[in-house]
């Protein structure tokens, strides 16, 4: 197993995120498209510690929930940054 499919393994995703990434590696395996993967994994890594930090600090369900509602946020914008980079790095 490369070391990219092992760091989507241990990345922790969403079961969906995970498979998506998964067959889009088996669809092309090429540097082109493991780059953005690994690019999405390291910040990906960084938010969720992010998340981490946040919600052990709050103090209110309102603390929690806005924490989760950022990280959901910031999903959404790593998850736009792979698109384009693959793109970019596809064409």
């Amino acid at each position: 197993m490369s070391n990219v499919y092992k760091s989507i393994f241990e990345a922790n995703l969403d079961g969906r995120l995970e498979e998506l990434l998964v067959n889009l590696l088996r669809y092309d395996s090429s540097a082109n498209v493991q780059e953005p993967i690994r690019n999405f994994l390291y910040n990906y890594q960084i938010m969720s510690d992010n998340f981490w930090s946040t919600y052990k600090n709050a103090k209110t369900y309102e603390d929690v929930l806005g924490c989760y509602y950022q990280f959901s946020k910031n999903q959404c914008v790593i998850i736009e940054t792979l698109l384009e980079n693959l793109k970019l790095h596809t064409r």
